[in-house]
């Protein structure tokens, strides 16, 4: 029978894979990823229909994976891509080839807007994504952009697998007749869609991203094997008709007929509002084929991630046979009187068919941030939907499932939740839900965080436990914005944007969240040289403390006023922990001599300049940034941080657009600066005369790890352009020759964040990415 819950369940561990397994992504020779698993927001799962065990994943910012059935975990297939090209690891859509399972395509794109300057591609493999033919489109898209669990915008005709469409961002529908190599536009498609996000509008100056053609479905029985599909759909995000049907395989388009409209608003463009539009309209996010002969759609009042069920939303299913329309949507809201301005009708995520039954359907709701999503089951074709959990009388919360995160054990954010609240969540931004079409027990599900998923989902049927674990392993999609590797103590400690960072003990086992405090984006990490066991991080407008090697934390007693709240600053320590500088992006910095209790502006230092602490003086302070007049500047300070001088300002030749300022370790007065297309620096005397380092067009970051055996200088490392050639370098002489230590296949989108040797491993270099995590390499 069902257990009543007072408290979280990490429920039961049988058959459960161990959170250290050895994977190759975690202990192959070469590059590896320090395990912390998943760590961003997955929007879709892909399963091929023709072929057991071919899955694809996609994230937002990290790239596409291939799921690995012998060791159930995820394969990266977008590691190609380096700074330069980036783009790549925002995947927009991913189709897998229902007649010939061996091909997949990824449309690649990350940004509509000027973030991102390279050109949008769709990557065509004929060997399951172990290599891409890359093919320049004429649009962008968007990944990483409002509205990425939409879909899937790509689909491949299972008739005539040659043919395939892709709905874009705005810019039309688009067909390929050679199995993705070359696109023209559908120019007899009647609508782009007009619905662009308001709210990102606002928040970049005017800039309208357009929803576009959402998803594209075959109707397999409409044609047959060779000849083509006649009829296919699509929909739009449209403040008109949504869903758009084709009968004569593409050639001419209309509105379907009878499909479910609320609110149609006959204007050119509309700012659509992510939470509580005026227009109180709902869109068919997801369309997804039925093998009974029908079309499912999930419909939502916003467009997601953000966008929440509480706007309403429902559950339409069209029979191609009988052009007939069957609402089929979750139970409704019931909301109290004080909420009247609420629809009743529930907003759904997305929905999913057993292929092996189609009349079990499964669905997921999309934002009800509180208490806990809910993913609902039905076993009659939705006329009736069964809860994952529910309340048993105020505030007792009943749980069908089990839930465990041994995996990624941060994922309880460090707190338990008063019930009916609980942590770990089932979830938030889940925007795509599915079945393995060849194992009704196994579902997956992705969220903001993770991808959690099922293995006998069938127990639901028999009124027994389901149990969801995390089944991310191999998907490494956190944004790394700092690593230290301290002498003393775990080999490495992160900050990272969300969920803030780690200290790192065992590199092949994902650790617990950092609290006291909890901060969601952690800027910069320190310790002090001669004190290795203080260590101080910092994000969000606070920092945290620490005296026990990151074993536990406090908060200082203040914070900076005014530091900013987002991402960015610099903190630093001196080597003998006893000041600490904070120097905020968007502030002056100031010193504090007594653990946070107070501070104090640093004298003679511009807003936003970096500090960082001499690894041998505990009196010396280095800085870098812009002065009052723009010109780029080093400064020096020898009272702990109390004050800072000009040390020099007329060193810099070039274009700098970035800084990177680090400390030797044991050599008083040695630094070494990333000044972007500036290229690289070295001080040897505190910052007052620098030395260029030949050969470097770009230097993104600059780390220093373990001298070579027999030398007597720490070993260097960055992320930079050596004489028109991007990759990552080790130096063992001072900077005199590089060696490149990846290649082509291995760059990891824009790693240019954070770089550190290790003080202790000569040869162990780790590097942060945006999306794909921490990367590290051994000597081999």
């Amino acid at each position: 029978m069902l257990i009543a819950v007072s408290c979280a369940s990490t429920g039961g561990a049988g058959g459960r894979n161990a959170p250290d397994r050895e994977l190759p992504q975690y202990s192959q020779k070469g590059w590896k990823n320090v395990k912390i698993v998943g760590g961003g927001f997955i929007p879709g799962v892909i399963f091929n229909t023709a072929q057991k065990g071919v899955a694809y994943l996609r994230t937002d910012m990290g790239g596409a994976y291939r799921w690995n059935p012998d060791n159930e975990s995820w394969i990266p297939l977008t590691d190609f891509a380096g700074v330069e090209d980036y783009g790549r690891l925002g995947i927009a859509s991913i189709a897998t080839d229902p007649v010939e399972p061996n091909r997949v395509i990824i449309a690649s794109g990350t940004y509509t807007n000027d973030w991102d300057a390279t050109p949008s591609q769709m990557l065509v493999s004929e060997d399951y994504g172990d290599h891409f033919t890359r093919v320049d489109m004429p649009f962008k898209m968007g990944g990483n952009m409002p509205g990425r669990g939409a879909g899937e915008r790509l689909a491949i005709d299972p008739n005539d697998n040659k043919v395939v469409y892709f709905g874009s961002f705005g810019d039309g529908l688009y067909r390929s007749r050679d199995y993705g190599h070359t696109w023209e536009e559908v120019t007899s498609f009647p609508v782009k869609g007009n619905i662009y996000d308001g709210d990102f509008a606002t928040y970049q100056n005017g800039f309208k991203h357009f929803h576009g053609i959402l998803w594209v479905i075959f109707d397999p029985k409409s044609g047959s094997s060779g000849s083509g599909s006649q009829n296919i759909y699509a929909g739009v995000a449209d403040t008109r008709h949504t869903i758009y049907e084709s009968t004569d395989a593409g050639a001419t388009w209309h509105p379907l007929e009878g499909q479910p409209t609320r609110n149609i608003l006959d204007v050119a463009e509309h700012a659509q509002l992510v939470e509580d539009c005026p227009c109180k309209k709902y869109y068919p996010l997801k369309g997804v084929y039925s093998p009974d002969g029908a079309l499912l759609t999930a419909w939502n009042a916003g467009f997601g991630p953000y966008s929440s069920s509480y706007q309403g939303g429902g559950i339409w299913k069209y029979y191609f046979a009988e052009k007939r329309w069957e609402d089929i949507s979750l139970p409704k809201h019931e909301f109290e009187a004080n909420s009247p301005d609420r629809p009743l009708d529930r907003g759904v995520g997305s929905v999913a068919v057993d292929w092996q039954n189609p009349q079990t359907l499964i669905a997921s709701t999309l934002n009800e941030w509180w208490p806990d999503e809910y993913i609902y089951r039905s076993r009659d074709g939705g006329k009736n939907w069964d809860a994952v959990w529910y309340l048993d009388g105020w505030p007792t919360r009943v749980n069908k499932y089990t839930l465990d995160i041994s995996m990624s054990p941060w994922l309880d954010w460090g707190v338990q939740k008063e019930m009916p609240e609980q942590n770990p969540k089932l979830g938030w931004m889940m925007t795509d839900i599915e079945i393995d079409p060849f194992n009704s027990d196994v579902m997956m599900y992705g969220t903001g965080a993770t991808l959690y998923g099922s293995k006998n989902l069938t127990a639901w049927d028999k009124n027994q436990r389901v149990r969801i674990e995390v089944m991310a392993e191999g998907v490494e999609e956190c944004a790394i914005l700092d690593l230290v590797s301290p002498t003393e103590g775990a080999h490495l400690i992160s900050g990272m944007g969300d969920i803030g960072g780690f200290v790192h003990k065992d590199l092949n086992r994902a650790p617990n969240m950092m609290v006291n405090p909890t901060i969601g984006g952690v800027s910069s990490v320190d310790y002090a040289a001669a004190k290795p066991s203080f260590i101080v991080r910092m994000g969000d407008g606070k920092l945290g403390i620490s005296v026990d090697y990151g074993e536990s934390w406090m908060p200082s007693e203040t914070f900076v006023e005014g530091a900013n709240t987002d991402w960015g600053g610099k903190i630093a320590v001196s080597a003998d922990a006893k000041s600490i500088v904070w120097s905020p992006s968007n502030a002056t910095a100031h010193w504090s001599t007594n653990n946070g209790k107070t501070w104090s502006a640093s004298a003679g230092l511009p807003s936003g300049a970096k500090a960082v602490s001499d690894r041998v003086n505990p009196s010396k302070f280095y800085a870098f940034g812009k002065s009052a007049n723009g010109t780029d500047t080093a400064y020096i300070s020898e009272d702990g941080g109390k004050s800072f001088s000009v040390a020099n300002d007329s060193f810099i030749t070039g274009e700098c657009d970035g800084s990177d300022l680090k400390a030797v370790l044991g050599l008083e007065g040695h630094l070494w600066l990333a000044a972007g297309k500036a290229g690289l620096y070295h001080s040897e005397d505190g910052g007052r005369a620098w030395t260029s380092i030949p050969g470097f067009d770009v230097a993104l970051v600059i780390g220093l790890g373990k001298e070579a055996p027999g030398g007597a200088y720490q070993a260097l490392y960055t992320n930079a352009r050596i004489n028109g050639q991007y990759g990552i370098y080790r130096s063992d002489d001072k900077g005199a020759s590089w060696t490149r230590i990846n290649d082509d296949q291995h760059q990891f989108g824009a790693a240019n964040s954070a770089i550190t040797g290790d003080p202790r491993i000569y040869g162990r270099v780790y590097i942060g990415a945006n999306g794909r995590g921490i990367l590290y390499r051994d000597l081999e």
